[in-house]
């Protein structure tokens, strides 16, 4: 049995391409929804065409700040503490392997409980590393146990497979031809989509990153940014439910109230977010899935980050602000040097090489 555990909005995002491509071969799998985003998941499972969860472990509102992810992972953890209860209620019983994603508390609560249960652990999209232990934190930290502890690492590229090898882990590493999320960007694509938008020529910005929302420093450097380009471009900014808290904490909300040219969306659909990525003059973000994304769509990228864990599209149409204003405002006034040919096809070998390396378990 392949048991697919998700609990993130990028999580599910990324896994979507695969579990589309289980469904459409009938073959049976463990759909387990952790419930870290479960209202998103909700929506994407909508959205991709994905079944239900088999099992749900929290449902009914998206966990957007730490004391809620607390009492969330303290819940799991306590009803987790009987092995025979986890193999039971989560996975069904059944052996198998367990397929985790990513760098996010449910990458490796995921971890925690197939290792409970006594099942095979297969981390996707691994060898990912900022080799910076506080950013992204905690993903990066995250990034290393899951790795270390999985039993197969696919790796979305060589740099990721070389970060292995170089870890002492090459033995557990498989080197897949690129990363699910591309499979998902170009399905996102395929899908009619009417924002009813009447601006053009926008600038997209979206930031949710701890490191970021926390920092007062940080938060002022990314307005400066947002009030620069506002001053000659209309600007559409993605708030997260995280990023308006820690706005309205630090005052910053009545700031942005005041500046013109602003047009601000709620958390978005993937088809709907990928529609104004592909349609902005450039993207700032502090996204690492965006940076993939714009990389794929070979849009320029501006990354509010001093690190990042990906090397998709860096010095080529993405560029690390590194909190630097001379940095940012040379992109800004160069973006179109950044510009790049698209990298999107309408192949599902990269889902379809990891169910061929699993299929012993279906």
């Amino acid at each position: 049995m392949i048991h697919i555990l998700v609990g993130t909005k990028a999580q599910f995002i990324k896994m979507a391409p695969l579990m589309q491509r289980l469904q459409t071969k009938g073959l049976i799998f463990n759909l387990i929804d952790l419930g870290q985003h479960s209202l998103i998941t909700k929506s994407l499972r909508e959205e991709f065409g994905i079944k239900e969860p088999d099992i749900s472990l929290s449902e009914g509102k998206n966990i957007t700040n730490l004391s809620q992810a607390s009492i969330w992972l303290i819940k799991i953890m306590t009803k987790s503490l009987s092995s025979k209860w986890v193999r039971k209620n989560i996975f069904q019983g059944e052996k198998g392997v367990c397929l985790i994603h990513g760098d996010t508390l449910s990458t490796l609560l995921g971890l925690y409980l197939a290792k409970t249960a006594g099942l095979k652990v297969a981390h996707i999209e691994a060898g990912l590393r900022s080799f910076c232990w506080l950013e992204p934190f905690p993903e990066e930290i995250i990034r290393v146990i899951a790795m270390r502890f999985s039993d197969f690492l696919f790796a979305p590229s060589e740099w990721a497979f070389r970060n292995l090898i170089h870890t002492g882990l090459g033995k557990k590493a498989i080197l897949l031809c690129g990363n699910t999320g591309q499979e998902a960007v170009f399905l996102s694509l395929l899908k009619k989509v009417d924002l009813n938008l009447e601006i053009k020529d926008y600038v997209l910005v979206t930031f949710h990153r701890i490191e970021n929302i926390f920092s007062r420093g940080r938060l002022i450097f990314i307005l400066n940014i947002i009030k620069t380009i506002s001053e000659r471009f209309p600007l559409i900014f993605v708030q997260h439910p995280p990023t308006l808290h820690q706005l309205k904490k630090f005052g910053f909300d009545l700031y942005l109230k005041n500046l013109k040219n602003i047009f601000y969306l709620q958390i978005l659909s993937h088809s709907h977010f990928i529609y104004l990525l592909k349609n902005s003059l450039f993207v700032i973000t502090d996204g690492g899935s965006i940076q993939e994304e714009a990389y794929y769509l070979g849009k320029p990228c501006l990354l509010l980050r001093r690190y990042t864990e990906r090397n998709e599209g860096l010095n080529e149409n993405v560029i690390l602000s590194n909190f630097n204003y001379k940095i940012a405002q040379d992109f800004i006034d160069n973006f179109k040097n950044f510009i790049h040919k698209d990298k999107l096809t309408a192949s599902t070998e990269v889902s379809d090489s990891i169910l061929d390396f699993l299929r012993d378990y279906v």
